[in-house]
């Protein structure tokens, strides 16, 4: 979906048009809308940056996504609005913009919480299991890992 509003938006450039905001708020990390101020939206990204949805974002990637927001601060300029821009700078600023909607769309994505009844090894009783969609790759991996070391470090049998 993030990539239909990149190819339109990114039409809507090359032809002079205005970007425009997604319908849901939640469809992108980050969408400049024309009619309001890019200093309140860049703020209410950086607010979510900080917030538990993303919480799996790294370090690293937020350092990358700061850079990308500082650098749309600095080619804004002291303009109010994302419409008062020339062609070439909408561009540079919307292949920041896509820096920051790519990495925090995935952050976003790792960090949602998954929850699943599992029962215990001996017990009937089920027991629910709260892990984010990362945490649980990590899991799987490491089972993955175990189970080849184990398989690498067995005896072979020389009948």
């Amino acid at each position: 979906m993030h990539r239909i509003i990149a190819v339109a938006l990114l039409g809507c450039l090359s032809l002079g048009a205005h970007a425009k905001p997604p319908a849901n708020p939640d469809e992108a990390a980050m969408a400049l809308a024309d009619d309001a101020p890019v200093a309140e939206q860049l703020a209410k990204v950086e607010r979510a940056l900080h917030s538990e949805d993303y919480s799996e974002l790294s370090v690293a990637d937020k350092s990358r996504v700061q850079a990308a927001l500082d650098r749309i601060r600095t080619r804004m300029a002291g303009r109010e609005r994302f419409d008062q821009l020339t062609p070439p700078q909408k561009v540079e600023v919307f292949n920041d913009q896509e820096v920051v909607n790519t990495l925090m769309t995935n952050a976003k994505e790792d960090s949602r919480m998954v929850c699943r009844s599992e029962r215990p090894i001996g017990s009937n009783r089920p027991q629910r299991t709260c892990m984010t969609v990362a945490q649980r790759r990590q899991a799987t991996e490491d089972a993955r890992q175990m189970k080849r070391e184990l398989r690498i470090s067995e005896p072979k049998d020389d009948r």
